[in-house]
């Protein structure tokens, strides 16, 4: 972009608009979603507009919004009638430049999310190389400059519909989980992303979520868009007993019993025979991860040494600790 040319910006008049002239929709140069606009508006209310928004002129005749769509919305939303902006004419300004004025004007003021990021760099890509966007516009954006990043992004503004680019923009979901969604086709990235809207998974969750219903999937042969529809799955997603993130687990849960059986079926009686010792609530006992090893975890939560040698006695005298052994071990597997 011309330095001159951004320099003289200012220097265009300002005009008032009719509100209907202007093209309200997320245009070419628009770099913007998922924002919150309550600080946008009450500082036009306090402050007044310091900073007009950017237009052009198209051949149609109706402006297109070159910088400062959410200034525009939040005055609309405020009850504004007429739009004081700075106009250019088509033979002013390429869409390059007027979409790098955006980009740059946005750069300098706030962070971009995950949908904003992949608008920048999908709109660049009209104009751009692949290599123009990964040396000189992802370092801007503290992205790494790999190919399979690039196209991510970029897909999360073309490929992604609007609940997932929604639940992206608000953090619902990883930037990990949004990649790895769009592997999937559309009817199953559909059907898990419906999960996602509906129950609480923190990033880990998220993509255990995904890898046991694949693994599942391809054991049984049934999709995954079939699997989330099943009566199991119907019935903790309806259940009135549990929250949110306890019906995410339970969704866990029961993925995971039905990935690994035998392991599922180890755990419940592990638990069945440490619960039956009457453990005092300080001590818990963990069984080694998928019982692959011999040794198992002891936790004691004690404030002075006193307490500790006193629960130490009690455990000496619990019957049956001795006999704790692999759940295989004995007739209740």
């Amino acid at each position: 972009m011309n330095a001159d040319f951004q320099k003289n910006l200012n220097k265009v008049p300002v005009t008032e608009l009719s509100a209907g002239t202007v093209s309200l929709g997320p245009g070419p140069f628009t770099m913007s979603y998922g924002f919150d606009l309550d600080l946008m508006k009450a500082s036009l209310k306090t402050g007044g507009l310091l900073n007009p928004p950017l237009l052009l002129k198209s051949g149609a005749g109706d402006f297109l919004i070159v910088s400062g769509y959410r200034r525009i919305t939040a005055l609309l939303e405020l009850g504004h009638k007429h739009l004081p902006a700075r106009i250019l004419e088509e033979d002013q300004i390429s869409f390059l430049d007027a979409l790098l004025i955006n980009f740059y004007d946005n750069l300098a003021t706030r962070e971009f999310n995950p949908v904003e990021k992949g608008m920048v760099l999908a709109r660049l890509a009209g104009y751009l190389t692949e290599e123009q966007l990964l040396g000189d516009y992802m370092g801007l954006r503290r992205l790494s400059p790999r190919r399979s990043i690039l196209k991510n992004y970029i897909s999360f503004d073309r490929d992604l519909d609007e609940p997932m680019k929604q639940a992206l923009a608000g953090g619902t979901i990883s930037e990990l989980t949004a990649a790895t969604l769009l592997a999937l086709p559309t009817e199953e990235r559909n059907a898990v992303a419906e999960l996602f809207s509906r129950l609480t998974f923190n990033v880990n969750q998220q993509k255990q979520l995904i890898e046991l219903l694949a693994d599942n999937s391809r054991i049984t042969g049934i999709s995954l868009a079939e699997m989330v529809r099943t009566k199991p799955f119907l019935n903790i997603l309806a259940s009135p007993s549990m929250n949110r993130p306890q019906k995410a687990r339970a969704l866990l849960a029961l993925l995971r019993s039905w990935r690994f059986p035998r392991l599922t079926r180890a755990e419940k009686v592990f638990k069945k025979r440490v619960a039956k010792l009457k453990l005092p609530r300080e001590v818990r006992i963990q069984p080694p991860p998928y019982f692959e090893s011999e040794f198992y975890r002891m936790e004691i939560s004690f404030r002075n040494g006193k307490e500790l040698k006193d629960l130490i006695r009690q455990l000496g005298n619990i019957e049956g600790l001795q006999e704790l052994r692999d759940p295989w071990e004995g007739g209740d597997w």
